[in-house]
């Protein structure tokens, strides 16, 4: 990252002090973080395991166990299965889960009553199916207002804070979803503390993630980077 771009991600965070863009730190470690798993209405869970076998195939390569990668995924409710299996695997390979709510939509447009409806739904249901609290909600498109940041301050065990990110992801659209762009992008948002953001649900989408994670990993541990979950990032000293 640039010395400009940096400059600016600090301007636009000092707007928008309940949000989280970065941790402020010297520490050579950024957060994983991945949106939107998993596929819907998807047989085991495939797609969102791509994504999951291409950071254990990365860590295969690290012999030091606090070196290994990790990440936070943010689930969409409504895309799980019935009593799926899959919060429970991501757990056991050591990362974590953040909520993304209950579907994909802008819910700084809804109602405050609808926002905390749709808060506490995707909460009940993610934190039954991987069996510990959540701490970290994302709001879908990134956009938050005030309304909704005195539901979450109310909300038992979550950070009273928006969990957002150091980069603006185009890994959704299809003119720049190609893996191979995706990784030079998020290359360009590798410094101490950042949160990069990559997406599932949907089978395209967690391919071209899983793909890209191959070349940023490497990418990242070539730069004597560490590749830590949200909550690792934020709790480590400055």
């Amino acid at each position: 990252m640039t010395i400009l771009q940096q400059a600016l991600l600090t301007q636009v965070a000092s707007f928008f002090p309940d949000a989280v863009f970065y941790k402020q730190t010297t520490q050579r470690i950024v957060a994983l973080t991945i949106d939107d798993i998993p596929t819907p209405n998807e047989p085991n869970d495939q797609s969102t395991h791509l994504i999951l076998n291409a950071i254990a195939t990365h860590n295969q390569s690290i012999s030091n166990p606090t070196q290994k990668a990790k990440a936070t995924f943010f689930v969409i409710s409504n895309h799980l299965c019935h009593e799926t299996q899959l919060l429970q695997t991501i757990l056991a390979q050591g990362h974590e889960i953040g909520n993304h709510g209950l579907e994909d939509l802008l819910v700084a447009a809804q109602y405050p009553e609808q926002f905390q409806q749709h808060l506490e739904q995707a909460h009940d249901c993610i934190s039954r199916l991987c069996g510990k609290p959540l701490r970290w909600y994302r709001p879908g498109r990134a956009f938050y207002n005030q309304k909704m940041l005195e539901i979450l301050k109310q909300t038992p065990d979550y950070e009273p804070r928006f969990a957002l990110g150091s980069m603006i992801p185009l890994d959704t659209n299809s003119w720049s979803e190609h893996p191979q762009f995706t990784a030079w992008y998020m290359s360009q948002f590798i410094f101490p503390g950042s949160i990069l953001v990559l997406h599932g649900g949907t089978a395209t989408r967690s391919e071209n993630t899983a793909i890209a994670l191959k070349s940023i990993l490497k990418t990242i541990t070539e730069q004597n980077y560490r590749v830590v979950t949200l909550s690792e990032l934020w709790d480590s000293p400055s």
